[in-house]
């Protein structure tokens, strides 16, 4: 396998730049087969701020990443170094996906075709309604296997080498998937090119850049890793789906825990352990956090939507009888480039 790592001259979220250097992360890790030894750098575009791994892991060595077994069959160390199984994790985010289920049922239309990008277990996808067509893409065998047991249409293959279908689609889901891409830019825009006029683009789980804790954990921080991609701020986002024609819907933080470390005291309990390894240069990765992720709704329009960079006042819509919850927000979570009202 050819470990060279590949320098990308512009951004591969906007396709501009310069690149600049912003932090290393990794370093002292054990040598990886797939990404080779750390450490690795994440580089800012000047024009949009999105972080991204670069020089990354070529295309074969993300290939080879992404498609062992390995990755769904065996238990392995999350960030925070404790052994998980990852399909059981995969599971217990149900409730989040059927947040995000009951919040596109009333977007949907009748008839159409959804297709899912990376669609892993296939658990989002079958929670999804049957009168809409179902096409996903996953590369990795196990998954593509589990998600076959689910009903579901899997074509394994990765994103790059997809044959679209000739149907307009209504629904893109890239379930914490987009950010893996190694060039996010031509994907996203095949997918918003084959969207129906009023078609959805769903993108959860997207690295936020400006978390609390992507800042005070700087390289520390439990998300950088070398087949993370792209980080691009909420402000980038936003205007790329305006050039490509796509509507910010909605966006919330989820957070992937239990219920009771969401909570007031968890967050403050985070809060010091983040204040606390920032002062004393700890090299132990940061604790989960609400915001570290941000998931993205976005509405194809008929006509130019102009880029809104202020973050959306946000409205629960009731959906099956729910409130679509509030996303995690607050001043300290805002991007570094929205402009604050001024009192």
């Amino acid at each position: 396998m050819d470990r060279a790592l590949i320098r990308d001259p512009f951004c591969a979220w906007c396709g501009k730049g310069p690149l600049k250097p912003a932090l290393l992360f990794g370093r002292g890790s054990p040598p990886d087969p797939f990404s080779g030894p750390g450490p690795h750098r994440l580089e800012r575009c000047a024009a949009c701020g999105t972080l991204q791994v670069n020089p990354h892991p070529g295309p074969e060595a993300a290939r080879a990443f992404f498609s062992r077994a390995s990755l769904f069959l065996e238990k392995t160390r999350d960030p925070g170094g404790n052994m998980v199984d990852p399909v059981r994790r995969a599971e217990e985010r149900a409730p989040e996906y059927e947040t995000y289920v009951k919040t596109l049922l009333p977007l949907l239309p009748p008839r159409g075709t959804i297709l899912d990008i990376g669609c892993g277990t296939g658990l989002m996808l079958s929670l999804l309604p049957d009168r809409l067509k179902k096409i996903a893409c996953e590369p990795n065998p196990a998954a593509a296997a589990l998600a076959r047991k689910r009903g579901i249409e899997v074509r394994e293959v990765f994103a790059e080498d997809l044959d679209f279908p000739r149907d307009d689609l209504v629904l893109v889901i890239f379930n914490q998937s987009l950010d893996h891409l190694i060039q996010p830019a031509p994907i996203l825009e095949k997918a918003a090119l084959r969207l129906a006029p009023g078609g959805l683009i769903l993108a959860s789980g997207l690295i936020n850049p400006r978390s609390p804790a992507a800042i005070l954990s700087g390289p520390n921080h439990r998300l950088w890793h070398p087949f993370h991609r792209v980080c691009p701020p909420f402000r980038a986002v936003v205007e790329r789906f305006a050039s490509l024609g796509l509507e910010l819907v909605l966006h919330r933080r989820p957070f992937f825990r239990k219920k009771t470390e969401a909570s007031v005291p968890y967050v403050a309990k985070a809060l010091l352990t983040l204040a606390k390894n920032r002062i004393s240069g700890a090299g132990a990765p940061s604790p989960p956090f609400p915001g570290n992720t941000i998931t993205y709704l976005a509405r194809k329009s008929l006509v130019p939507v102009p880029a809104k960079t202020e973050e959306i006042p946000f409205k629960p819509a009731r959906a099956g009888g729910r409130v679509f919850p509030k996303p995690f927000s607050g001043r300290n979570l805002r991007d570094d480039n929205q402009p604050r009202k001024k009192h």
